[in-house]
């Protein structure tokens, strides 16, 4: 019978004894995050992996999809870092796989969704995100949708397991924490999230130099990309969303790559009188990738999820099977605007 931890309602939760156990006796342990990590996904993943790591065991942290540039401060100099596939050979390679920042394998590799159980080792998974998936066969799981971060319950995971906080696994926690809470600028960066962060910084940790290399560290090419997309920046529904497109073409013309495109989304919501702010980009796969910000009286969350996508009330994202931004544009006009404070249609 598996055991599983009950969504928790506070921010004081603490990680159960049944994941702590078996993070305790793993000896060839496999952690991964969501498919194209951010910076809380890779963070999370990194800080436990360090903490893990030791005599008699062997830690991999996994990758898949694209991991912004921006993020390679984190894995330089980590030899325990790699690409990995989704192959047959997994559930014997490892006896313990950590979902971090997801709760299911298909959100690490979508191909997953048509996998048996037996495909994967053991796994268990740590977690912010309100999930309204169905439920998932993690064998233990420490779920805090009201976390500011994934990061946020590693560091209470590690705090558990007694290991020490070594200037990496600080760097890495306090990344994650930064990234998922916009530098401790939005609603989400919680009491339990500030406490951790004076404690990651009295231990060396260095907001100045983490944001650096997250929101100062841009190439020419994203800067050319972003001038493109600010050109397709429109308003809608008397003003209350805004969108911005990202094509292919615009991609070839400025030279950049999808993963500079991160972050791009949050320039509409920078306007007076904007609720819902999208950003609408071609994801290299013949869809449209359209991420969605929002302001505190807008659940984007939810709309994404009614697409069969998700994330966070005021940052989540879908794919919509069109090639075109422009369509996928379209179909969601109409689906935001029951969501809008109530004013003027335009």
């Amino acid at each position: 019978m598996t055991a599983k931890a009950t969504e928790t309602s506070d921010n004081v939760s603490q990680p159960p004894e049944s994941l702590l156990a078996m993070l305790r006796v793993a000896r060839r342990v496999l952690i991964v995050g969501h498919q194209n990590p951010d910076g809380d996904a890779l963070g999370s993943a990194l800080a436990l992996a360090l903490a893990l790591d030791g005599p008699g065991r062997e830690v991999t942290v996994g990758l898949t999809g694209m991991v912004a540039k921006s993020l390679d401060f984190l894995t330089r100099g980590k030899k325990f870092v790699s690409s990995l596939d989704l192959g047959p050979d997994l559930a014997q390679r490892f006896d313990l796989m950590v979902l971090v920042d997801c709760l299911s394998p298909s959100r690490v590799w979508p191909e997953a969704k048509d996998c048996r159980p037996e495909a994967f080792p053991p796994y268990v998974a740590i977690d912010h995100h309100h999930s309204g998936q169905a439920p998932v066969n993690y064998r233990a799981g420490f779920i805090d949708h009201l976390a500011s971060a994934t990061g946020e319950l590693v560091f209470k995971v590690i705090e558990a397991l007694g290991a020490e906080f070594s200037p990496p696994i600080v760097e890495a926690l306090l990344a994650a924490l930064i990234s998922d809470t916009g530098s401790f600028s939005q609603g989400n960066a919680t009491s339990e999230c500030l406490r951790q962060a004076s404690v990651l910084v009295s231990l060396g940790g260095d907001i100045e130099h983490i944001n650096q290399y997250l929101r100062r560290n841009w190439s020419t090419t994203r800067m050319r990309l972003l001038s493109e997309s600010l050109a397709t920046l429109a308003l809608h529904h008397d003003g209350r969303m805004a969108s911005m497109l990202l094509t292919q073409e615009m991609l070839d013309r400025t030279g950049s790559s999808l993963d500079e495109a991160e972050g791009l989304v949050e320039y509409p919501l920078l306007l007076s009188g904007v609720d819902v702010a999208a950003l609408l980009k071609v994801n290299g796969h013949g869809q449209t990738r359209v991420s969605l910000r929002s302001r505190p009286a807008v659940d984007v969350r939810e709309l994404a999820r009614s697409q069969g996508g998700g994330g966070h009330r005021q940052a989540a994202a879908y794919l919509d099977d069109s090639p075109r931004p422009a369509t996928a544009l379209a179909r969601l006009l109409p689906i935001v605007l029951p969501l809008l404070p109530q004013g003027k249609d335009g």
